[in-house]
């Protein structure tokens, strides 16, 4: 019963702090949209930040149910460190939920009177439309400011216990950006691969029994089999997220500070990467020499 009576004045406190937070959202700048197209691109990629968040949630709240439990009966100063906190997400993400159906409403309201604008001022109202979506959209910018304090200070929390949150997705995010640089350093290969191309179909079709057509036969396998193993790493990365989520099976784990071992999704980037690297060398010295 304490903690409920605890987590009920903990969400009036929350509730409390992002109201006078409204107060102050001036602080904050508001979306910016030019017709509804731009409206409707700010409204999906919100959404889908959100949706993602909402993912993380449903694996942290099986996390904070227990550690909370935990630090209840065995250590309040943790407790007061983390409860709040997580309260406090938890209300920024159902308020973010709320006011994006809000915005979404008004601009339906909108299409579905014949002649209105985002300039228009509906009835019943001395706001247009566009004023009331972007009034809204500063409290969407002020709860997702209180999201990222509130785990910056659950995370903090976890460490004066010498534990620590660790998301998933940020142990890969920037490996997923890796795709992009080296495929720029492969594609730097293509115009020699498309000249051995050239100089393969020579040597099948018209010196197939030749010393220089078998040797390049021979190269052509080899550099097969090396651009098999970049293929193959590419792939990986493609779908990093799901080989992190099989492996770890949850979005977010709580960890020992004192666990320095890495996933094994992360040592297979690092093996991967340097294969890779080594690979693109040798295809470049391949090519040069023949």
């Amino acid at each position: 019963m304490l903690h409920i009576h605890l987590k009920q004045f903990r969400v009036l406190v929350v509730i409390g702090t992002l109201f006078f937070f409204v107060d102050c959202a001036g602080r904050v700048k508001s979306w910016k949209f030019y017709d509804s197209q731009s409206l409707e691109v700010r409204v999906l990629n919100t959404r889908d930040w959100l949706d993602g968040v909402k993912e993380v949630m449903k694996d942290l709240d099986i996390i904070m149910n227990r550690e909370i439990r935990y630090y209840l009966d065995r250590d309040m100063r943790i407790y007061n460190r983390i409860e709040p906190n997580y309260e406090a997400m938890e209300v920024s993400v159902n308020t973010i939920d709320s006011v994006l159906l809000r915005i979404t409403s008004v601009h339906d309201l909108m299409k579905n009177t014949p002649g209105d604008s985002l300039q228009s001022v509906p009835e019943d109202s001395s706001l247009s439309y566009s004023a009331m979506i972007k009034s809204s959209s500063k409290d969407i910018a002020l709860a997702i400011r209180a999201y990222n304090k509130g785990l910056k200070k659950l995370k903090r929390g976890f460490r004066k216990d010498r534990k620590k949150l660790v998301f998933i997705k940020d142990e890969y995010q920037q490996f997923k950006n890796t795709l992009y640089e080296i495929k720029y350093k492969r594609d730097l290969l293509q115009s020699d691969l498309s000249d051995f191309d050239k100089k393969l179909n020579e040597a099948l079709f018209k010196k197939n029994d030749t010393i220089y057509s078998k040797r390049v036969i021979k190269t052509s396998k080899q550099l097969e089999r090396l651009k098999s193993r970049l293929d193959s790493f590419e792939q990986f990365l493609v779908g990093i997220d799901k080989i992190a989520l099989e492996e770890v099976g949850a979005l977010v784990v709580l960890k020992s500070a004192a666990d320095k071992r890495p996933f094994k999704f992360v040592t297979r980037f690092e093996k991967g990467l340097r294969q890779y690297q080594d690979s693109l060398e040798e295809m470049r010295n391949i090519l040069e020499n023949i």
